[in-house]
């Protein structure tokens, strides 16, 4: 018998489809790869670019330090992103007059088009992925994602 792709004793704790982060990576980038498809037919977006216009969608102005925080995205790659936005005229900046360091980014007509374009897919995608679940079973699963994040956020854990 090989054992070479056999783990060794003792090696694994948990069988591997049984670990949590291995399993929310693997679903991670199976629901990035998804979102990623729908994205391209539907709008030409990159899913980072959709990201940053949902928050601009739901909150109207915004600065690229709230979006990074409200994403969990790092600051340079948002920036970096908006800066797309921008020269294709989905999005626009203005200096935020109370901190004229801060500029205030708002949704132009046109990244309303293209937001609108992508949008009915994607919220379609997101009521099929919550639709597999009963009731019950989504309230579970929110209830054990929050319960996640606290752990996830706890700097003094291990």
């Amino acid at each position: 018998m090989d054992n070479s792709q056999s783990p060794r004793a003792g090696q694994l704790e948990r069988p591997l489809e049984q670990r949590l982060t291995y399993r929310l990576a693997r679903l991670h980038v199976k629901l990035n790869a998804q979102a990623t498809r729908v994205l391209r037919q539907h709008g030409g977006l990159t899913l980072v670019q959709w990201r940053v216009l949902v928050m601009l969608n739901a909150f109207t102005e915004t600065t690229v330090g709230q979006v990074s925080s409200m994403t969990r995205f790092d600051k340079a790659l948002i920036s970096r992103t908006v800066k797309s936005l921008i020269r294709a005229g989905f999005v626009k900046a203005r200096s935020d007059d109370s901190d004229q360091r801060q500029q205030l980014l708002s949704m132009t007509a046109s990244g309303a088009r293209v937001f609108g374009e992508a949008a009915p897919h994607m919220y379609a995608r997101q009521n099929a992925l919550l639709e597999s679940l009963d009731a019950t079973q989504r309230e579970v699963m929110f209830d054990a994602l929050d319960r996640l994040e606290v752990v996830a956020d706890r700097t003094d854990a291990f």
